[in-house]
């Protein structure tokens, strides 16, 4: 992946509030809860805390968010 791709992804993602793609088994527990995107790493992975009683963060690959509306 680019660095400008990296950018372009940082800018789209970072603060944004996303859920995942309920068709990922691996993201299954995630469903219908929605966390916040930190950042986009060097690897073009996004960073999401999701909300909940885990405050850790995980690193997931952005083409498996979907951002939600703008409030």
């Amino acid at each position: 992946m680019t660095p400008e791709r990296i950018e372009q992804l940082k800018r789209e993602y970072t603060g944004r509030r996303v859920t995942v793609d309920a068709r990922r088994p691996e993201l299954a527990r995630w469903i219908d809860v929605p966390g916040r995107v930190a950042t986009v790493n060097f690897n073009g992975r996004a960073l999401v805390q999701f909300d909940g009683p885990d405050p850790s963060w995980h690193d997931i690959d952005p083409a498996f968010l979907k951002l939600e509306p703008s409030p």
